[in-house]
């Protein structure tokens, strides 16, 4: 969904624009512009004076003024349509100067909404797994997190008891979906005996093959037959390195998966053989490499966490001045001990002492993980601000310096110069992306910061920065203030999924983003004897990221099918095959829908030796594009 809001100043460039247009076109048509009416983003209809003017206007002044009359949109839209073959057309980004701040205010709020998509994802993942193809009731799930996206919710913009009801809300409504997935999950994916087993299952609600770690169950930790992997113990909690296939339910007993990587940590620095990552004396990334190669981290200035004055002349919510960016100051100014907290097969940690920060008692802790067979850093700040008007931001430096950065989207992404122009570019000091971006150079190469539920990146000169925290006054006086915990990892740009000879994986940043904060889930299910088997398996993604799963919401395939949409995000065309197992299940067809599931194409198997087990599919993505596929079952 995308909103347009018209300002004078806008309505004033779209009259200079529609004397302009007289002279591009041939025809007699003539000209409308549409103009905003009613007072205050809360609506309220027009006021008496804004009346007053339409009855003044509503004849031309000698001939050279515009007339003015009441119409309705879908009107103008209608008679533009007369002559849009013949309108003028703008290609790239329309970008809005203020506002910037809305990508960063109200933190909080910002994590549940994310939490809340997240969960409500895997909760249609789950049915899909377990072969429940019947939609979430769209009024206990979707519509109560679509309510939440209003303006001025989202932008963090709204008085405080806003925020009061809907964080609860929102996370109420994360936490009711997800456990009622995992009893649907319990009820309706297995077959049962009568025996006592307790058994613990591990599901992947993403479509792709990948590595994780998960925390196992306190009552599996102690049961050496339950587990055959390797097991670490942090602080009293058992972590587990584990392999799962796409859209996958699979028995914990199974993963038997050796790391032989071998975890290093010191207080300077960690590895796991894939990351090798050196940190300064105030624990900040100097220097850093990823399968071997060093990333252009600058060696005159290392990363670091930063406090900017915030007290933006109008919009106090909305918008922040362009001048914080060069007012700032580190916020760590005196060395910093990081602690070995855990060095293991699965995973080391690196954690500082609480960090003051701020001129009011704010204080941070820095942690920094290596994860085995991953290969990003993975770093979570928790944060107790106090500060009023002032912006927490993370930075790094590096000597990536091409024309253009990458910043996520909620479906592809955007690039965006990096190297100040024009006053557009300046204007773009600070602008949002979904999750993650990358800064890169000419052959596309680069580095890439990929965040937990935060929107606000800069990418300018070879430096990618993000807004952690700001503190508004109004009209929340307390936005953001209290305890936070920021994850956030940093990891080389990826533009496609590749197998590595070694047995990694590397995926695209863009799957990277849901990777890393979208855990699989590990249930109990007492006895169990059987798991479904995948519905689906991918066996070639290319750059095409496989965003979505879902029950079909289309009334003729209610509870016989389901979806996947796939968003290619390296702007190439790519090609995608995959497998339908048909072991007891009967593929009715495959084929490629719009958003309304709307039929666009029939897709036919393929020839293949696995024909009798399985049937082969193939995909072209155009560059840029969504597909989705919808598989229906007799």
């Amino acid at each position: 969904m995308m909103r347009c809001y018209v300002s004078g100043a806008i309505l004033f460039c779209m009259c200079l624009e529609a004397l302009r247009l007289t002279h591009v076109l041939t025809t007699n048509a003539l000209f409308y512009i549409p103009g905003p009416s009613g007072y205050g983003d809360g609506g309220g209809g027009p006021s008496d004076e804004q009346l007053e003017r339409s009855l003044r206007l509503q004849n031309s002044f000698v001939g050279e003024t515009p007339s003015c009359r009441w119409d309705t949109s879908s009107s103008f839209f209608k008679r533009l349509a007369l002559v849009e073959d013949e309108l003028p057309v703008y290609r790239g980004e329309l970008f809005l100067e203020y506002h910037r701040a809305v990508h960063t205010t109200q933190s909080e709020f910002k994590y549940n909404l994310r939490a809340c998509e997240r969960a409500l994802q895997t909760s249609e993942a789950l049915r899909v797994i377990s072969g429940n193809f019947e939609p979430l009731k769209v009024s206990e799930s979707w519509e109560r997190y679509l309510f939440a996206l209003f303006h001025d919710a989202t932008p963090g913009s709204s008085i405080h008891s806003v925020y009061q009801e809907l964080n609860a809300e929102l996370s109420s409504l994360a936490e009711r979906q997800l456990a009622l997935a995992i009893e649907e999950w319990s009820q309706s994916s297995s077959e049962v005996d009568d025996s006592t087993t307790t058994s613990y299952t591990i599901i992947n609600q993403l479509a792709w093959e990948r590595f994780d770690v998960v925390e196992l169950p306190t009552d599996a930790q102690l049961e050496n037959d339950l587990f055959q992997g390797q097991i670490q113990l942090i602080e009293g909690k058992a972590y587990a390195l584990v392999k799962l296939k796409g859209l996958s339910a699979s028995p914990l007993s199974d993963q038997t998966i050796d790391t032989s990587t071998e975890m290093k940590a010191t207080p300077n620095s960690l590895s796991n053989g894939i990351v090798n990552a050196e940190f300064d004396e105030y624990g900040q990334l100097c220097s850093m490499s990823i399968h071997g190669e060093h990333m252009l981290l600058s060696k005159d200035k290392v990363s670091s966490f930063s406090i900017h004055d915030d007290n933006p002349e109008a919009y106090d919510a909305w918008d922040m001045d362009h001048h914080i960016i060069w007012m700032q100051q580190n916020a760590i100014k005196e060395p910093v001990v990081l602690r070995v907290v855990a060095c293991g097969p699965v995973v080391s940690i690196l954690r500082s002492d609480p960090i003051q920060i701020g001129i009011n008692g704010s204080s941070m802790v820095i942690e920094y993980r290596l994860y085995a067979k991953q290969d990003s850093l993975q770093v979570s700040c928790s944060v107790d601000w106090k500060e009023t008007h002032k912006t927490l931001r993370y930075q790094v430096q590096t000597d990536y310096r091409g024309d253009v950065a990458r910043f996520g989207a909620p479906f592809n992404f955007v690039d965006r110069s990096q190297i100040p122009q024009t006053h557009k570019e300046e204007g773009q000091w600070e602008v949002p992306a979904s999750r993650w971006a990358s800064i890169l150079n000419g052959n596309g190469d680069g580095l890439s910061i990929i965040t937990q539920s935060k929107y606000g990146f800069r990418a300018k000169m070879g430096t990618l920065s993000f807004s952690l925290l700001r503190s508004s006054t109004w009209p929340d006086p307390i936005a953001d203030k209290g305890k936070h915990i920021i994850q956030f990892a940093i990891a080389k740009h990826q533009n496609n999924f590749q197998h590595l000879d070694d047995g990694n994986i590397m995926i695209p940043t863009a799957a990277k983003a849901d990777e890393l904060f979208t855990k699989p889930l590990v249930l109990t299910t007492n006895n169990l004897t059987s798991l479904p088997q995948p519905y689906i398996q991918f066996e070639e993604l290319g750059s095409a990221v496989p965003s979505w799963v879902m029950p079909s919401m289309s009334e003729d395939h209610w509870g016989k099918s389901f979806c996947i949409r796939l968003h290619e995000v390296a702007g190439a065309n790519t090609n995608v095959s995959f497998s339908l197992p048909h072991d007891g299940k009967v593929v009715r067809k495959v084929e490629t829908v719009n958003f309304n599931e709307k039929i666009l194409s029939k897709l036919e198997s393929s020839d293949d030796e696995r024909q009798e087990t399985s049937l082969m599919y193939n995909v072209s993505v155009g560059a840029y594009k969504i597909v989705t596929i919808r598989v229906s079952y007799k």
